[in-house]
């Protein structure tokens, strides 16, 4: 990676982080109490499951792609894993159910993709459908209570000081660094991002870096599954509804461009902070509910106005070189 390509990422990732760092200063201000230890481990905690989604979702988003099924993976591995505990199997079996759940459907709609040349949009499109279709049917509507002794840790529990959650989510974190930056593989999906017949051209295969970033979006979104099923110690078939669009938000927000070729990771995780901390404020000034959708749609579009003049810039730079 060449010095004005580590200066161009770190530009960017600081800008975002600067961002976060603002915001939260100003809800200070606006709100002492949003400063206080409680609030503060309160909003990493519910930063973990968007943001380890997030995280899967920049690998896809990166390649140019895009996954709106994580939502109902999250669903429908929660329901899985709820069958699963019920019918008597241990904590350590169910979680690899979940992941290979997860990678399961990662895989199918990365081979759709790549090996059928079906639209990412379409294709996850009607995986979110199927999925939540598939959770309807089998709740009838109703939660499935989880009775498994020591799950709750996931969700709930501590490691010393600090929740759980929070050490899943910056241990994700560091992995999709290394992947991204240091991996062959990161560099094989920003290649196929920026040019796929480019990367063709070189040997890089694009079915085989396809596939492989939708399964790293679905065992994000197993991961993200397990935590939230075990903080509520319940899966129904709303357990991951909506998570696919404050994922994506996260990840335009901290600059990844919805169109391929980059993918910050640090900037995903800061874009989830950043929607957390504007839902914190709102809970804390006792705004009406409607009125935080209004808010997220509202970021979700920011989100997309601030990738529109990044990539015209780029277009107007390229132009001029």
């Amino acid at each position: 990676m060449t010095r004005e390509k580590v200066k161009k990422i770190l530009a960017s990732e600081f800008s975002i982080i600067l961002i976060l760092v603002v915001l939260c200063l100003v809800v200070t201000i606006v709100t002492p109490l949003f400063a206080s230890p409680t609030n503060m481990v309160s909003v990493l905690q519910r930063t973990a499951t968007t943001g380890i989604l997030a995280i899967g979702m920049t690998f896809v988003i990166a390649t140019g792609g895009i996954d709106l099924s994580v939502g109902g993976q999250v669903t429908i591995i929660g329901i899985i894993s709820a069958l699963c505990f019920s019918a008597g199997l241990s904590i350590p079996v169910v979680i690899l159910i979940a992941v290979a759940t997860g990678i399961a459907i990662g895989a199918c709609n990365g081979l759709m993709i790549s090996k059928l040349n079906f639209p990412p949009f379409m294709v996850t499109l009607a995986m979110q459908l199927v999925t939540y279709g598939i959770a309807l049917y089998i709740t009838s509507g109703r939660q499935f209570p989880i009775v498994a002794e020591g799950f709750d840790f996931f969700g709930l529990g501590k490691l010393g000081e600090v929740p759980t959650p929070i050490w899943i989510f910056a241990a994700v974190t560091v992995v999709a660094i290394l992947l991204m930056k240091r991996f062959t593989i990161g560099r094989r999906i920003l290649a196929v991002g920026s040019n796929a017949k480019g990367a063709w051209y070189s040997g890089i295969s694009i079915a085989k870096t396809t596939i492989v970033a939708y399964v790293i979006a679905g065992i994000t979104s197993a991961i993200s599954s397990v935590i939230l099923s075990s903080k509520l110690m319940s899966a129904s078939a709303t357990l991951g509804e909506g998570l696919e669009l404050d994922a994506i938000a996260a990840v335009v927000i901290g600059g990844t461009s919805l169109s391929g070729g980059n993918g910050y990771i640090i900037g995903a995780v800061a874009g989830a902070l950043i929607i957390e901390v504007i839902s914190n404020w709102m809970t804390l000034q006792n705004v009406n509910p409607f009125l935080r959708d209004v808010a997220k749609g509202a970021i979700i579009l920011l989100a997309l106005l601030l990738d529109n003049v990044r990539r015209g810039k780029l277009a107007k730079n390229e132009m001029a070189a």
